[in-house]
């Protein structure tokens, strides 16, 4: 439960009137006593797939056939409601108060998420209903399939003017052997939660009728005002360990430190580090600027000592938002006093320790960057919550927020001209349904344009290891032109054991490729560290040119992989394991529905668009 007001809203009432398909408390009872295990994740089938938020996951719920039709009653219900109470004159906290009834009627959330969760957005979602025209059947079509009809806000269409000229198409570049090559760090969605509680239920999910309770590794059994809950005297199914939990569970402070402290030790040879966004914890409720600018501040304070000297490049992510995702534009009704000034400001002074006095001033306009960390390559960092599906702000008006992808065309354009290389880090890839249609497929259109020019792209978000490949879909083989690396999270949310990666990139001489020679992913397995009550051991999980038997990084290579991982049932298995760092929904490969999921969000390189994935076939 992540995200906001109208969401929240529409979501409230569906799910409590649709089986949840979560692990009731008998069902895993039973679970665990034939196999003996209590300490670990529940089998494959009865998966919670949050995707970074709850309500992801109850946009898949209400989407079920099964559920569709009562799904979208309630979800119609819940808006009319809402916008009925806005067109009588109600203020935000009356419409605010309504769904908060709704929220503990129908035990969604804890008490204390309830009140808090819709409090949190209601300034902003209220504001852009006022301002938006979507009748409720467009709400909920946006979110239920065959509820109503919608073409809006997640597949609303608009096109940028992209320069002509593009040069001719060069082949993937060969790495030259005895050429000098650098370290960079990935470290990305790194969610620190401070109040972890060694000890407290690990799979909260149990405590509540729904199965919607979405932050775990909490101590749930007081209120707010230190009152004793229901949940006060609970037998505890799962308790929580103190290095972390791979379930609905954040990361320890201390798990944190040890992956510091690991890394600076291990590889004191780092040229720079990039981290592709989300530093808060995934409790969204409770949000405030100051609790944003003191977790920065002590971020910061972190990466300079144990790193010094070496420069940190950082793309902001959806959870630095507050409320989470909210990004207004310069073009945004009341931007003085609802855009993300105070935001971008933290970033700039956090940033300013390792980028350059000029590169500060497109970070306090759009939070996005360049900077040149070697001779002949641009590293652009991009803001894509201006993309994000949930970044409600950007419903008043989609098109291209802060003219960001036009700056990004100069930036290519400039260094097209120059003869340098571009690197972009960002949070949100392109190609995930979290980005906004108009703004994936415009993305998607640069990157085609620009392809001899962008070396690398490398992304977050997701929480888990895997990648993604762009294809020429004007071509009659469908070229695979571009690919996007994408970071496992350090966070343990959801269901993962924390990992990062290490790239060893070409480059630091004249006429270097700037592309990624190795690639390699370290993890640590914090339920063996539970056990063992020791300090997690963080090891190799994998060498990616080893493990995938891959010739080179090249588009045609990651796309030759997607395809033996759609035809060899083995390699589609280990693929799985190193997707979630444990042996988590192992049984995916039997299910013809679950697989084509995975091999279809490799293949799709743009948002919302699945003819790249027409030929996966039973």
């Amino acid at each position: 439960m992540q995200q906001s007001l109208i969401l929240l809203g529409l979501a409230l009432v569906c799910l409590s009137f649709v089986e949840s398909g979560v692990l009731r408390k008998h069902e895993f009872e039973k679970w665990t006593s034939q196999s003996g295990r209590s300490n670990a994740p529940p089998p494959p089938k009865y998966k919670v797939r949050t995707r970074i938020t709850m309500l992801r996951y109850a946009k898949k719920v209400v989407n079920e056939p099964e559920n569709r039709k009562m799904s979208c009653f309630f979800c119609t219900f819940a808006v009319d409601g809402v916008q009925a109470l806005i067109a009588q004159n109600s203020t935000d906290d009356e419409v605010a108060a309504f769904l908060v009834n709704l929220c503990d009627l129908f035990d969604v959330e804890q008490p204390h998420v309830c009140k808090n969760i819709i409090y949190a957005f209601k300034d902003e979602v209220v504001f852009v209903l006022e301002r938006s025209v979507f009748t409720p059947d467009e709400i909920c079509g946006a979110f239920i399939a065959n509820c109503g009809h919608s073409d809006k806000p997640l597949t609303h269409m608009w096109n940028i003017t992209i320069p002509g000229g593009k040069p001719p198409i060069r082949p993937w570049p060969k790495i030259p052997d005895n050429k000098p090559t650098y370290k960079v760090l990935h470290l990305s969605d790194i969610h620190i939660d401070h109040q972890y509680v060694v000890g407290t239920e690990a799979y909260c999910q149990l405590d509540s009728a729904l199965g919607t309770y979405a932050m775990c590794c909490r101590d749930y059994s007081q209120d707010s005002q230190g009152n004793p809950t229901d949940l006060k005297d609970k037998p505890i199914y799962v308790p929580a360990g103190p290095w972390g939990m791979p379930y609905l569970c954040d990361l320890p402070y201390q798990t944190f430190d040890s992956a510091m402290r690991h890394i600076s030790k291990t590889f004191k040879d780092l040229d720079y580090i990039i981290i592709t966004g989300d530093f808060e914890a995934h409790d969204s409720w409770d949000y405030t600027e100051d609790l944003t600018r003191e977790n920065m501040n002590n971020m910061t304070n972190v990466f300079l000592e144990y790193f010094p000297g070496v420069p940190v490049y950082v793309s902001i992510g959806n959870h630095e938002g507050v409320p989470q995702d909210a990004m207004a534009p310069h073009t945004m009704p009341e931007y003085d006093q609802r855009g993300p000034q105070w935001l971008y400001k933290i970033m700039s002074d956090m940033w300013a320790h390792w980028i350059p006095q000029e590169a500060l001033d497109t970070v306090q306009y759009r939070a996005s960057y360049v900077v040149r960390p070697k001779p002949g390559l641009k590293l652009i960092s991009l803001n894509t919550i201006y993309c994000s599906e949930f970044n409600f702000y950007l419903y008043v008006n989609e098109v291209d927020p802060d003219a960001t992808l036009e700056w990004l065309i100069e930036e290519l354009v400039d260094s097209e001209k120059k003869g340098e290389l571009v690197h972009i880090i960002s949070h949100i890839p392109p190609g995930d349904n979290y980005c906004l249609k108009g703004w994936s497929w415009n993305f998607f259109e640069i990157v085609k344009r620009f392809e001899n020019t962008i070396a690398q792209m490398f992304y977050g978000h997701t929480h888990y290891d895997q990648f993604m490949v762009y294809y020429d879909m004007d071509d009659p083989n469908r070229r695979p032109f571009h690919f996007n690396w994408i970071s496992p999270s350090l966070t343990t949310y959801d269901f993962l054991n924390p990992a990062y990666r290490i790239y060893e990139i070409d480059g630091g001489y004249e006429g270097a490729t700037y592309t990624v020679k190795e690639a390699k992913t370290y993890f640590a397995n914090v339920t063996e560290a539970n056990m063992k009550n020791k300090e997690p051991e963080w090891v190799l999980s994998y060498d990616t040119r080893e493990h995938y038997q891959m010739t080179d990084f090249s588009p045609q290579s990651w796309s030759d992989l997607s395809d033996k991982l759609w035809t060899n049932t083995t390699m589609f298995r280990d693929y799985v394991k190193n997707f979630y760092r444990n042996h988590y929904n192992n049984e995916c490969y039997t299910d013809y529905k679950c697989r084509y999921v995975f091999v279809c969000d490799i293949k799709k390189g743009r948002s919302y668009d699945e003819s790249f994935c027409d030929h996966l076939k039973k």
